[in-house]
């Protein structure tokens, strides 16, 4: 009996201090553009849905992490980074970012363009010109383009907000990610004003950290989750959830 109090007197309080400890939760922001099919806010549940959105529970389920997802314009990710105020992102990479941010794991390739009304033909590059073209303020379409001085170009927040300047004809074409474009169009039945897309680069997508985050120190397990999402299929299975009920 003597022996098996001292036994417990010497290992209880042990075992009671490591009962108690707990393991530091870990907390990260992950900012996305507001646009449907990458993420918006499904107002009957108050969810974010979307690719981004999905991503962004699936890396969170893998690791653990807690993620908190906040939506912005396109224009103000590059702030909202450099800031602190938000830990990461996934996007296509602009020359401005590349200065702020580390750049993670490579996810896939989006097919980046313009997109003329129905009655107008895009064949070839030199077919730009002279066409009112609009984009996301800040959007990389490619190298080219962004650096053509002779090309007429207009700057807006928002892609829809460019599908109803393109429906009433003020402008020629909608410059972006092809696929975003159709995919609003056809959700707001305005296929038909659409005509064939002129493709000038695909640019990959890639998670990106902001280098001055205090949360930087995770990036190799957010790379971890990223790589499983990729090769055990299941970012095709997101892709296909909205693309394939948008057909």
């Amino acid at each position: 009996m003597m022996i098996f109090n001292r036994f417990a007197n010497f290992f209880l309080p042990l075992v009671a201090l490591l009962v108690v400890v707990k393991v530091e939760a870990v907390e990260l922001n992950f900012v996305g553009i507001e646009v449907a099919p990458w993420a918006s806010l499904d107002k009957e549940t108050g969810e974010y849905v979307g690719i981004f959105a999905d991503l962004a529970y699936e890396i969170e389920r893998r690791t653990g992490y807690e993620i908190k997802v906040t939506l912005s314009p396109y224009a103000r990710i590059n702030r909202e980074l450099e800031t602190n105020r938000q830990d990461c992102t996934i996007l296509i990479v602009d020359e401005e970012r590349e200065n702020i941010i580390k750049k993670g794991e490579y996810l896939f390739s989006l097919p980046v363009g313009v997109i003329p009304k129905r009655s107008v033909v895009l064949g070839r590059y030199k077919d730009l010109y002279g066409k009112n073209i609009s984009l996301l303020r800040g959007a990389a379409i490619s190298h080219k383009f962004n650096s053509d001085q002779k090309l007429t170009k207009q700057f807006d927040t928002d892609y829809m907000i460019i599908l109803r300047k393109l429906e009433y004809d003020r402008i020629d074409a909608i410059a972006g990610v092809i696929p975003t474009i159709q995919y609003l169009a056809k959700q707001e039945g305005l296929s038909k004003i659409l005509g064939e897309p002129l493709s000038l680069s695909s640019e990959p997508v890639y998670l990106q950290c902001s280098k001055t985050s205090s949360h930087i120190q995770y990036l190799p397990v957010l790379n971890s989750a990223i790589k499983s999402i990729v090769s055990d299929g299941s970012i095709v299975k997101i892709f296909d959830k909205y693309f394939q009920e948008n057909e």
